[in-house]
């Protein structure tokens, strides 16, 4: 596919790197873009070479969210409605369900869908410009691309509701002490700080870390019992993997383990 709303890299060492693409737009969601990021996201997932994916916007925002003139658009009728978002809500599972990490990197403003585009990765990174908003109450209408869902694993049940419903912005400083985002960098720094993160994930073993993700995915929903069984069943799968045998070797011969993600 070619891709006119999102850039794509792929660094020699394994770190892709997905940029929204719409500046203009501040970065907002488009069918378009919906489907160059899930052919990005179905590309990570068959490739052996990548190891890490940054998601990231260009310009001065992360994202908006859903572009309002299609939100809003007669164009949709309600079926057709509850089928565009059917489609865009797999883009957002799929990126959550891919088994590598995946970092955001939210650069500036960041809003509405663009905060449940950050719930769906697994390490949010922030600069210190960035806000961070639930805007849709403002709108008449609710967000409805996971934040009602995912942001209570995060910040739990009083405050998810409190930012729904306030549709108030909070800084990157409070986003993290409440825990929405994991670290915040200055930002001229920021992607420097983000690469340098990413490259630190490198060292581990690439199979371990994407089943340690699918485990705790799996997880977040089950009972206690059910989850002992997850774990249990994906432990089985690893301690029969080249990456374990590398890393026990590793470890007794006091050296850093190559992990081949096998």
């Amino acid at each position: 596919m070619d891709y006119t709303e999102i850039k794509f890299d792929i660094r020699e060492d394994g770190i892709a790197t997905m940029i929204l693409n719409r500046p203009e737009r501040l970065n907002s969601f488009s069918r378009r873009m919906f489907d160059e990021w899930r052919d990005v996201v179905a590309h990570c997932a068959f490739s052996d070479d990548i190891r890490v994916l940054i998601v990231t916007g260009q310009g001065r925002s992360f994202s908006s969210g859903v572009d309002l003139t299609v939100l809003g658009s007669d164009e949709l009728k309600p079926p057709a409605f509850r089928f565009y978002y059917r489609q865009a809500h797999q883009a957002f599972d799929d990126l959550e369900a891919l088994e590598l990490p995946v970092i955001a990197a939210v650069n500036g403003l960041c809003y509405g869908g663009g905060v449940e585009l950050a719930l769906s990765c697994d390490i949010v990174l922030s600069s210190n410009n960035a806000t961070y908003c639930l805007v849709e109450n403002q709108l008449g209408a609710i967000p409805a691309s996971g934040a009602c869902n995912r942001m209570i694993h995060h910040v739990g049940l009083a405050k998810t509701k409190e930012l729904i419903i306030t549709a108030d912005p909070i800084h990157a400083d409070e986003a993290r002490r409440i825990g929405l985002i994991s670290q915040v960098y200055k930002d001229e720094e920021f992607m420097d700080r983000v690469y340098a993160y990413a490259e630190r994930l490198l060292k581990n073993s690439p199979f371990a870390m994407g089943m340690a993700k699918h485990v705790v995915n799996m997880c977040v929903n089950a009972d206690m019992k059910t989850g002992r069984d997850i774990e249990r069943m994906a432990q089985s799968c690893l301690v029969q993997s080249e990456d374990h045998k590398e890393g026990m070797a590793a470890f007794f011969e006091k050296r850093d383990p190559v992990f081949k993600g096998e």
